[in-house]
């Protein structure tokens, strides 16, 4: 029994052997999506190079960044100094993933009203995508943090700033191309993709208001029968 499920499992590690190429995968495609955004984003779409684990590998990295970044931004950045600081992780993660979740559900929701072409799947994989390179600006820019005086502070805030430019010029891009858009067809489709996400939010924060409420009443009903029983 022990030597089929190795048997197995070496089979497994083969296929994923075969399908993964690291260095086509985590490093030549990433970077030539950055030197060439539309031919890159066009071969994730009609070329199938864009990967789903490379992707989901770009939102652990951005969760694991966040993390870091609160923990150890440098304090001229930060604006306060505490000597053993403590950061909820649960709560870091959360706010890392749902806007993303938050974004494809509201891109996917317009552009399926408005025909544009795209998959929920090929959005995320784009925002993914658009990711990599503030993934690495903001990381100069943590190190940076740690070095830098109130004069040089300006440093690392750039590259902080250059990589939030970089994410939105590649989002950008990378959905002008998903969704064979033009210029003025895709700003709009931002527009109403920021609109949509707000109605959600709201949305979820009525209903869960709501449900506070209701919560309220069945306890306080339960209570009421209680002491009359």
């Amino acid at each position: 029994m022990i030597a089929f499920i190795q048997d197995k499992f070496i089979s497994v590690l083969e296929v994923f052997k075969n399908r993964i190429d690291l260095k086509e995968d985590f490093i030549k495609y990433p970077f030539y999506i950055i030197s060439r955004p539309f031919k890159g984003f066009s071969d994730l779409k009609y070329e199938n190079r864009g990967k789903m684990y490379f992707a989901l590998m770009v939102v652990i990295l951005m969760c694991f960044f966040n993390i870091y970044n609160e923990m150890y931004k440098g304090f001229v950045l930060a604006g306060y100094y505490t000597e053993n600081k403590t950061v909820n992780t649960v709560y870091v993660i959360f706010m890392t993933i749902i806007p993303i979740i938050l974004f494809v559900v509201a891109n996917w929701s317009v552009t399926a009203i408005a025909n544009g072409s795209g998959k929920m799947k090929e959005i995320f994989m784009v925002y993914a995508y658009a990711s990599y390179p503030k993934i690495i600006f903001s990381f100069i820019g943590l190190i940076l943090s740690n070095f830098v005086t109130v004069e040089e502070a300006a440093f690392a805030m750039f590259f902080y700033s250059l990589g939030m430019v970089s994410f939105l010029f590649y989002l950008f891009v990378g959905l002008v191309v998903i969704h064979e858009y033009s210029f003025t067809q895709s700003v709009l489709m931002i527009v109403m993709t920021v609109i949509v996400m707000c109605i959600i939010v709201f949305i979820v924060a009525l209903l869960l208001a709501l449900s506070n409420e209701v919560i309220v009443f069945i306890r306080t009903v339960v209570e009421e029968l209680t002491m009359r029983l």
